[in-house]
Order: C-alpha cells, then structure tokens, then sequence
C-alpha cells in the first residue's frame, strides 16, 4: 500500500484534485469531512470543545458559528482546539489505513499534513500549486469563506516554498483535463516503481 498525500496553500483546490484521484478509482481520507463529521456525531468531542471553550451544547453539539467567533476573538486558541479534534481526527485516519491496507494507493486530504504529525503517514506527497489569481477566484467561490479565519489558520501552515521542497510531485491547478493527465502521470509513475 502505498499512500499518498495531497497539499497546498488554504482554498488551492485540494478537494478537487483528491476527488480526480478518487474518479480513477482510489480511496481518499479527507480530514475537513472528518471533522465535519467529528462535530455533528461524536458525543465525546462536542463535551470536551465546549468545556473548553465555554460554549452552551444543544442537543449534544455545539454551534460551530460560536466556535469561529471565539478564536476570531482569541487567536491562540486555535491551537488548544487543534490539540483536541488532531487526536480524533488521527484515530479515524488510522482505522481509515487499516480498513484499506489491501488498496495499491490510498490518497490522503488533510490541511495541515507537512506542519504536523500526520506526515508521518504519507509515502508521497503532491504539492497542488495554482497561481495567486485563481486562488483568490477560488477561495472567494468557497462557501462560507471567511477571510479573517483564513489568515489565523494561514500562520500555522509553512510557506508555499517549503511545502514544493517537501514534495515529490507537483500538480499545476490548470484545466480539469490538464489536471486530469497530470494525475495519470503520477499515478503511472508511482505504480510502475512499484512493480
């Protein structure tokens, strides 16, 4: 099993291009879906958030809106949330892992990959490189996107230079064929070394 991880800067079009991989038929772990669904089921993670953070549960889960409002307020404690949703979200990748490990190529979505431990569970990383002027098109094009938010969660991940340096592949954000072929490439490429 070989996995392989996805980066780039916030709002690059991560998603996107996992999703291409997941078209040719491979597997993906997206960690936004998993805190997604961390927050909506997990019973566990909604008590200790709102401890934390003062914030009232209803129906056992807390309002995220009141969340963001909180660390817009207090940047610093972005990194006490992170410190309780990483474990969480760790857990699940590695039932996730175990689940797949038959796969030839899993294909792993999570933000803060290189600036974390998580890097430990990637074989290979992809850099998805778009240029500024798309970048900007597409964080605006995001739902809910929220500016202040995106420059507190930016301080934590490395600069764009040092991600390309910690990368093996690149994958240029151009047209959805061209982007297409891009992948088929990697994924020749990294299947034949295999054999």
């Amino acid at each position: 099993m070989i996995v392989l991880a996805i980066v780039g800067n916030i709002g690059s079009g991560k998603t996107y291009i996992s999703n291409i991989f997941k078209h040719f038929g491979y597997k993906i772990f997206n960690a936004d879906n998993c805190v997604h669904k961390l927050y909506k089921n997990s019973r566990k993670l909604n008590i200790k958030v709102s401890t934390v953070f003062k914030l009232n549960l209803k129906k056992e889960r807390i309002n995220t809106k009141d969340l963001i409002n909180i660390i817009l307020k207090k940047k610093y404690l972005i990194k006490k949330l992170n410190n309780i949703v990483h474990p969480e979200v760790k857990k699940k990748l590695l039932v996730f892992l175990k689940k797949n490990k038959k796969k030839n190529l899993l294909i792993l979505d999570i933000p803060l990959l290189l600036e974390t431990d998580f890097k430990k569970y990637a074989d290979i990383v992809v850099f998805v490189d778009t240029k500024k002027k798309k970048l900007n098109f597409l964080r605006k094009k995001k739902k809910n996107f929220n500016f202040k938010l995106f420059k507190i969660l930016s301080t934590f991940h490395f600069k764009e230079n040092s991600k390309k340096k910690l990368s093996d592949f690149i994958i240029y954000n151009k047209s959805h064929e061209e982007n297409k072929k891009q992948i088929k490439k990697i994924i020749d490429k990294i299947i034949l070394s295999k054999e």
